[in-house]
This record gives structure tokens, sequence and C-alpha cells, in this order.
């Protein structure tokens, strides 16, 4: 009977252990890489338009045509899909933005907050995150 329970608890603890590593939702690299600083919230956001960056994040701009890169939890997003932004601030870790294609819809937590300081480094990042989705 001993013998039965240590090899169940092992058995539990090496799924639980696996379960662990496999659930970090830890961003890919190439977002580190684009050397950007990552904002812990932006107030008072009017979301105008969208754009796409790669499967895990878009690109939005405000109504200020202050552009921002969302990078949410999970991939899941193509191209042409339509991005909803609901809440006037954006927070990681707590905002949820939703995704629809056609009839689908995905939604997806905010995961960490980039702003773009001009339209050429904007471009540099949608060219790299596509290179390297």
């Amino acid at each position: 009977m001993k013998k039965h329970l240590l090899i169940c608890a092992s058995i539990l603890l090496s799924v639980s252990c696996a379960s662990v590593d496999e659930d970090s939702d830890a961003l890919p690299e190439r977002y580190s890489q684009l050397g950007l600083e990552s904002l812990e919230q932006v107030f008072d956001f009017e979301f105008q338009r969208f754009r796409d960056a790669d499967r895990q994040s878009v690109i939005v701009r405000t109504r200020g045509r202050e552009a921002y890169l969302l990078v949410f939890n999970k991939p899941g997003f193509y191209r042409n899909d339509s991005v909803d932004i609901v809440e006037r601030n954006l927070r990681p870790g707590l905002t949820r933005v939703c995704v629809t294609r056609g009839v689908d819809g995905i939604c997806r937590r905010l995961e960490v907050i980039y702003k773009f300081e001009d339209k050429k480094q904007e471009n540099e990042a949608v060219r790299f995150l596509r290179a390297n989705d």
C-alpha cells in the first residue's frame, strides 16, 4: 500500500511540475529584442484603428495618433481580423482585448504594452515581428 501511494505521489508531482512548465506564459524573446520600453498602463485610451503585427500582437492607434504595440498572453490572431477594445485604461495582466474573424471571437489578456516613438520605429518592429513569428 505504501509503495502504491509513493508511486502515485511521484507521478502526480512529475505531472504537476511538467504542467507548470508548459503553462508558463513566457513571452517569446522577439519582443524583448525590439528594444522598446514597456509601459505599466495607458490612461484615457481612445482606440481608433489597428494594424497587424504578428500572431500574438497588434499595433493600435489612438485618436491622438499615438501608436502602441499590444502583446497578448497567447498567440491566435491572424491578419485582417477585427480588434475590439472597450476599456479606456489599458493595464497589462488585467485588460482583455477581443479579436473577431468572421463570426468567431477570441479574447486574450494583455501582457505587455509598448509605445512607438514614430512611424519608422513602428515599421521596423512590424518587419522584425513578422519575420520572426
